[in-house]
């Protein structure tokens, strides 16, 4: 696995993490912020992967 699908499944992560904990607190900042992580996720889904230079 690169470290490039690592990091995106790390924040994919944090984001369920997040929200779960602000559904369960009835937290509005900490859904916000899993919201947030589950966007950058997804943004990260459509760059291409770096190409190694030969």
């Amino acid at each position: 696995m690169s470290p490039f699908t690592i990091a995106k499944l790390a924040l994919m992560l944090i984001a369920a993490i997040l929200l779960g904990w602000g559904i369960r607190a009835d937290d509005a900042a900490l859904r916000w912020a899993g919201i947030a992580f589950l966007f950058i996720a997804l943004i990260l889904r459509f760059i291409k992967k770096p190409r190694p230079f030969q």
